[in-house]
């Protein structure tokens, strides 16, 4: 017999109630960035047309600012999706 119930055991075996818990995670929210998805429009590394997005946005990027040197983009290492871009400027 099963108990469907609220509490959830910590590492020193004492219990607390899952609503306080800080193991509660969101349905498709990625632990290392935090993006979420299922809710929002993701560009993803392991999708063809989402890195030629980003490969075209930053030749556009670059071409458009002479200043800017490079530009490096950031992926995520669990769930794959774009972090950021990071621009190093010409001195």
């Amino acid at each position: 017999m099963t108990f469907k119930d609220n509490l959830v055991r910590e590492k020193d075996g004492s219990y607390v109630l899952k609503s306080k818990s800080k193991k509660v995670k969101k349905k498709g929210l990625c632990v290392e960035c935090g993006e979420n998805g299922s809710t929002r429009d993701l560009l993803y590394e392991y999708n063809a047309e989402d890195v030629t997005s980003v490969r075209d946005y930053v030749e556009d990027h670059l071409t458009t600012y002479m200043n800017h040197k490079s530009m490096k983009v950031v992926w995520c290492t669990t769930c794959n999706a774009l972090i950021k871009y990071m621009v190093s400027l010409n001195q």
